[in-house]
């Protein structure tokens, strides 16, 4: 009877002794998704849709709107800083985001015609 009892209390301590689990880590970082966007470009408002695909760590992208569709390249990601660039008609864009919970706000530079704000969140 002793020896059970004896058992029984080191199991309850061990147990004790143990605490919580740790909870799983969160995932990493992408900027892969389907996002909203507006920002501002040779003075108009645009919306559209910032789509970005990541494979085998390398990410690809377009931004649709009702002017055009742009192919993206040159992603480089820095903790949760995105960067990639395109080109409309004969100007290329340079986009800086910074992603924050579900969406990112940053700018998009154009070389000699200036840069503005841009904005996006998730689908």
């Amino acid at each position: 009877m002793r020896l059970v009892l004896c058992s029984a209390l080191t199991l309850m301590v061990a147990a004790c002794a143990s605490g919580p689990s740790e909870p799983p880590p969160p995932p990493p970082f992408t900027p892969a998704g389907v996002f909203d966007v507006s920002f501002a470009a040779m003075g108009q408002q645009i919306s559209g849709t910032l789509t970005i695909e990541e494979m085998d760590g390398a990410y690809s992208g377009s931004l649709a709107t009702d002017l055009a569709t742009l192919a993206l390249t040159d992603f480089t990601v820095d903790g949760t800083a995105v960067a990639f660039s395109g080109t409309f008609s004969q100007f290329a864009l340079a986009f800086a985001l910074d992603y924050e919970g579900e969406g990112f706000a940053g700018e998009v530079s154009s070389g000699d015609m200036g840069s503005g704000s841009i904005t996006g969140v998730k689908r």
